[in-house]
């Protein structure tokens, strides 16, 4: 009970259809911002669909997409709409690696954010590499050039 109760409030990301009608003023504003030039994927249509709809100092809501990729828009209230504001799109690789924690899937995190949500730099493309991969390993300012051939290579 006490897990509906916070899931009601926005608390906890709901599920939603990408059909949903509270999305779609998210997704229209989200269409703002041209993925394929920075290397994010369409958005798919077949996929889980989470609306976090109570606001932080970070962002007013946010649409949690997982799908062959991972991703997570946010987004900014206007007094008549909502404004893309960034975007975080995780890419996993076939490799495992372990840590202490466990063993984990290599992945490539793509994020753009026009303010600041998650420490990055804002207004650029910032990627980010965790594994194994010695093309990846140790590069702290990768770009998008430097990994369209292994994303091809993942399948993506």
């Amino acid at each position: 009970m006490h897990a509906f109760a916070v899931s009601g409030c926005g608390i906890i990301p709901k599920r939603v259809s990408i059909d949903d009608p509270q999305i779609q003023p998210l997704l229209q504003a989200a269409a703002s911002f041209d993925r394929t030039a920075y290397g994010f994927t369409p958005i798919p249509r077949a996929a889980d669909v989470r609306f976090e709809s109570r606001p932080t100092k970070h962002y007013d809501a946010m649409l949690h997409i997982a799908a062959k990729t991972a991703r997570t828009i946010a987004f900014r209230k206007t007094s008549d709409r909502y404004r893309w504001i960034g975007e975080q799109e995780i890419f996993e690789g076939p490799k495992e690696y372990k840590t202490v924690d466990g063993t984990f899937r290599e992945h490539l995190c793509f994020t753009y954010e026009t303010e600041s949500i998650s420490g990055y730099p804002a207004n650029r493309l910032n990627i980010s590499y965790v594994g194994e991969d010695a093309r990846l390993t140790d590069r702290a300012d990768l770009r998008l050039a430097d990994v369209k051939t292994i994303l091809k290579e993942w399948g993506y």
